[in-house]
């Protein structure tokens, strides 16, 4: 949305990112980049990877704008937090005395802080605050402002955006005092079209500025080549009757988005927009999946290669690589992607161990993730036919097990069982991500020990490990179980108190449990249900081992539990059992 800078922070109105512009502003129902900390700061939960966007563009009569901004996506289980940060500018000088005396600058300035929060796949929050700086020569002004927006995704494909924007204190120059540009904004967005090597997305925008009591629609399109070339155009209008077409492209290489944007503003002129964003940890090619089911059959002085197809639809082909015996990195074998899904390399010395690599490739050429397997090409014994049913493959490197977490001081030992497989040369430890697959890698050289001493833990935070055990040829097993760590929980198991035993009597219950160290004494707690506990050592906690309950209601079940406290004043998790009174046999 060109707009035209009349009063006020009317420099807030302008839009960062060429390729929202592109579409004509239709973008509050999109906002899936580092340029949502403008448009709609719900939209920073979206991100997939880390985000630096910059904007540059050359306003009308040589003014000069510039958006620099950066975008993080926290993932917190089914969860997405979202922090961002970014500054806005514009900015010229003139002279109007040509010559006779200084020129005179003006500048200005918006800073913004967002944060955002998306619950699941359903819906996002997001707030941005904002500090503004305002400068005409020596004078100068600042105010605080900021915007709130949401993001409702029922579908895969349709996204609802909606917000308020620039809600704040007024500018004020000396006496005179303008109010920030409030302006309501409701957006919605469709892809229509979502094949491999082509997509299209719809989007509409409506918004109301409140202090100009001014109306804009937008409309505009997006349309992917193979992910990589963007054709975009836009259409507004107004309730001044001011109407535009705009139009845009962009080049996308995964790690780095390059977008143009051609737009005029009404008869003021025309503008365009170059805008950069930056991706960080993109390596998966816009979710290239890698293929599966890597197998390796070994042969005389050869190797037969299969592996199951990429489920991504936008797969062309596959390329192979190997390391060979004494190499440290691997070489590719295929000069163009092949269609098969199976290979037979030769020429290859037997009893020398080789690892092999397959990656799934697009039509642009980009590349998934590489899969591995190792495996030892030899001969067949004489007289023997190899088996062609059972591959024959070099031992597989197996998880570690036995992986555990214990109290170390104020942090964590983890320890684990060494691998069976006979050449480990040292094992990885990982935090699990949000799909319990190995995520930030924490040593960075494989463990020789079958330990580790964490000392930088958060006591109440939940850890979430896993662990590979790492072979003499640099390739790793599968992870093992996760392994879920928690400081205070562990602490409090220490001393959880155990053998807690409830007998029923004639109107009354027996309690005993045995005794654990450290502690100053136990509390113990009964119930109805079993899930309202109230405490019945109310007095503090008691240094017994047993106690006899009465008088209580035969034939009505009860819940009893004990807790122990430590002498650092912490209480343990309840021990809990039940019981009915009843009359005894004699």
């Amino acid at each position: 949305m060109g707009q035209q800078l009349t009063s006020g922070a009317d420099f807030l109105k302008i839009d960062s990112g060429a390729r929202s512009q592109g579409m004509g502003g239709a973008f509050t129902g999109v906002a899936d980049d580092v340029n949502a900390l403008t448009w709609n700061p719900a939209g920073v939960a979206l991100l997939t990877h880390p985000e630096v966007g910059y904007l540059h563009m050359l306003y009308l009569a040589d003014i000069g704008y510039n958006f620099g901004g950066i975008a993080l996506p926290l993932p917190a289980g089914e969860d997405t937090w979202g922090l961002g940060g970014g500054i806005v500018n514009l900015g010229t000088s003139f002279d109007s005395t040509f010559g006779t005396a200084p020129s005179v600058s003006t500048g200005d300035n918006a800073f913004l802080l967002s944060v955002a929060f998306r619950v699941k796949n359903i819906i996002s929050f997001g707030v941005t605050g904002k500090y503004i700086m305002r400068s005409i020569a020596s004078y100068h002004a600042a105010a605080f402002g900021g915007d709130a927006g949401v993001m409702i995704t029922p579908g895969d494909r349709f996204k609802i955006g909606l917000g308020i924007f620039n809600v704040g204190q007024q500018v004020q120059f000396i006496s005179a005092a303008d109010p920030l540009p409030m302006t309501g904004r409701l957006g919605l967005s469709f892809k229509v079209l979502d094949l491999p090597h082509h997509s299209l997305l719809l989007a509409v925008d409506n918004s109301y500025q409140f202090q100009a009591q001014a109306y804009q629609g937008s409309a505009g399109m997006e349309y992917w080549l193979d992910k990589t070339l963007a054709l975009r155009g836009g259409y507004t209008m107004d309730n001044n009757q001011q109407q535009h077409w705009t139009a845009g492209a962009g080049v996308n290489l995964t790690f780095a988005q390059l977008d143009y944007a051609y737009a005029p503003i009404s008869t003021l002129g025309d503008t365009h927009r170059i805008s950069l964003i930056l991706r960080f940890g993109a390596e998966e090619a816009n979710g290239l999946l890698s293929p599966t089911g890597f197998s390796a059959q070994p042969m005389d002085s050869a190797m037969a290669l299969s592996w199951k197809p990429s489920a991504s639809k936008d797969v062309v082909g596959y390329n192979l690589y190997v390391k060979r015996p004494g190499a440290t990195d691997f070489a590719k074998l295929t000069a163009h992607p092949i269609n098969d899904t199976s290979a037979k390399l030769k020429h290859l010395l037997n009893g020398s161990r080789y690892a092999f690599a397959v990656a799934a490739v697009s039509a642009a050429g980009r590349e998934s993730s590489m899969i591995q397997v190792a495996a030892i090409p030899m001969a067949a014994p004489a007289g023997l036919a190899r088996p062609t049913a059972a591959p024959t493959m070099a031992p597989a490197l197996q998880a570690p097990t036995a992986f555990k977490a214990e109290i170390n001081g104020d942090g964590l030992l983890l320890t684990w069982d060494r691998a069976l497989s006979p050449n480990v040369a040292g094992f990885n430890l990982y935090l699990a991500d949000e799909k319990g697959k190995p995520g930030k890698k924490l040593n960075p050289q494989p463990i020789a020990d079958n330990k580790l001493a964490l000392k930088k833990v958060v006591t109440d935070k939940t850890y979430q490990f896993l662990l590979t055990a790492v072979g003499k040829d640099g390739l790793e097993s599968a992870p093992s179980d996760v392994l879920s760590a928690n400081l205070t929980a562990l602490r409090k198991a220490q001393f959880l108190p155990g053998h807690f035993t409830v007998e029923a009597g004639d109107g009354e219950a027996h309690l005993s449990w045995d005794a654990v160290n450290d502690v100053v004494g136990y509390h113990i707690y009964a119930s109805d249900d079993g899930k309202a506990f109230k405490q019945l050592t109310k007095s503090g906690p008691k240094n017994i081992l047993k106690v006899v309950l009465k008088p209580l209601k035969n034939g009505k079940t009860y819940y009893f539990a004990v807790t122990s406290v430590s002498t650092a004043g912490e209480e343990s998790d309840k021990v809990i059992q039940s019981v009915v009174p009843g009359p005894t046999l004699k």
